[in-house]
């Protein structure tokens, strides 16, 4: 039936579906066809998917991350870190990962970011003398740390699916979401030496001083909404409209000039879009998913894996290998409807922690944005920016390889997962 069900999917790719109908359709046809269960229950699932109540956290974090970018506040931490460090050998890719790194504890979302990050950071870099190869390569990269870093989109949803405390699961991303951000920093102050660039002048300790006061309204929104979450004073789903309203606020005393109705609307319109997409995609992904479960696939994948002579690390490297063949061709969201309800049985089998496991498949999904052909980030930089895809891919090669060197450091080194969370 696994196997069916791939087939009408890829198929159903082919001739031009959108994913999430495509895989509507093929859970759909597996479950009228082969289950041979009512026609209510089946649509009902595409329904189940989004009756959750963690996942309302899912539009207001980006909605807060689309007021930050069109009401100009990212553009103030943005400018603060340019300050802080852009002087430095490679300084200015590596302000665009710093900052990539902070705002993703804003919004939660790559795409955000990556837009949020690269209006301000790219024509600079190019300016400086940095290629474009390399510029649009380290955003399209860096705006990934927005799944790791909390609060994450991802862990939201990886959390519902599997019944885990999300506020755990964000504990554990801050330290990989760390460990990645530094490695993209070294490779980007690697990849830049070849790169003839101007150096951008040192900025006094007065201008630091400064650009620090005006950014300082934004740097604290991550220790208000994550602060209240790990105190008890708010859910996840409360933080995300806590930051909402924190935003707002910030906007309205500090940004005047760009607190009107005309960015409101697009930061409401945007957020909504993307809203939209992810909860098609989630339905979808939940009606192929069922299928499978009903079918007992998930059931037979574990008694199979629980049998094998293989020791685990070969098992969950192999997985790994797997959710990366995926991310190829798959948005993260339906990569992980269509793999976690059969793998994550298995993975608990070899005795694995659910929050390493949900750290691994963050990373694994994290590399899905910007590997070719379909990687988000790429698109969305190539887009942004109108610029041809394959100089955005180029430039992000080094950095890929970067998260993948990072994703095995995770997976043999545990500890940096889970040892805030004990």
């Amino acid at each position: 039936m696994l196997l069916i069900g791939l087939i009408i999917f890829f198929i159903l790719l082919i001739v031009g579906a959108p994913i999430w109908l495509s895989l509507g359709l093929s859970g759909g046809i597996l479950m009228f066809v082969f289950l041979d269960l009512p026609l209510e229950a089946i649509i009902s699932q595409f329904l189940i998917a989004t009756d959750k109540w963690i996942l309302l956290a899912i539009p207001y974090f980006l909605l807060a991350g689309n007021l930050m970018t069109y009401m100009g506040t990212a553009n103030k931490m943005i400018g603060f870190v340019n300050h802080l460090i852009g002087h430095l050998p490679g300084g200015m890719p590596a302000a665009a990962v710093i900052t990539a790194t902070i705002f993703g504890a804003l919004s939660g979302s790559a795409t955000a970011t990556v837009v949020a990050v690269g209006s301000m950071m790219i024509p600079q870099m190019i300016q400086l003398g940095y290629s474009k190869e390399n510029s649009m390569g380290v955003v399209a990269s860096a705006g990934t740390l927005g799944q790791m870093i909390p609060p994450s989109i991802y862990m939201i949803i990886y959390a519902s699916m599997v019944q885990i405390d999300v506020a755990q699961l964000f504990l554990a991303g801050i330290v990989p979401g760390l460990v990645i951000a530094a490695l993209l920093i070294v490779t980007a102050i690697i990849v830049s030496v070849k790169d003839k660039t101007e150096r951008k002048k040192r900025s006094s300790a007065q201008e630091i001083f400064k650009s620090f006061i005006v950014a300082l309204p934004s740097l604290l929104m991550p220790v208000i909404v994550l602060g209240g979450i790990y105190s008890g004073v708010f859910t996840p789903t409360e933080a995300a409209a806590v930051s909402v309203v924190y935003v707002l606020i910030i906007s309205f005393l500090f940004n005047r000039k760009e607190f009107t109705k005309k960015n409101i609307q697009k930061s409401l319109v945007n957020s909504m879009v993307t809203t939209t997409v992810i909860y098609l995609l989630l339905g979808g992904a939940n009606m192929f998913s069922t299928a499978l479960t009903y079918a007992h696939v998930p059931q037979q994948i574990t008694e199979y894996v629980s049998q094998l002579t293989l020791p685990g690390w070969l098992i969950m490297l192999l997985i790994l290998v797997l959710f990366l063949v995926f991310g190829m061709f798959l948005d993260a969201v339906p990569i992980l409807y269509i793999t976690i309800p059969i793998l994550y049985p298995a993975v608990m089998a070899l005795g694995y922690d659910p929050i390493h496991f949900g750290i691994l498949t963050i990373a694994c999904m994290m590399i899905s944005q910007i590997t070719p052909p379909v990687g988000l980030s790429l698109f969305v930089v190539s887009g942004h920016f109108k610029e041809k895809l394959s100089v955005v891919i180029r430039g992000s090669m080094p950095y890929l390889g970067a998260l993948l060197v990072a994703t095995i450091i995770l997976l043999y080194v545990p500890w940096l997962s889970t040892f805030l969370t004990k």
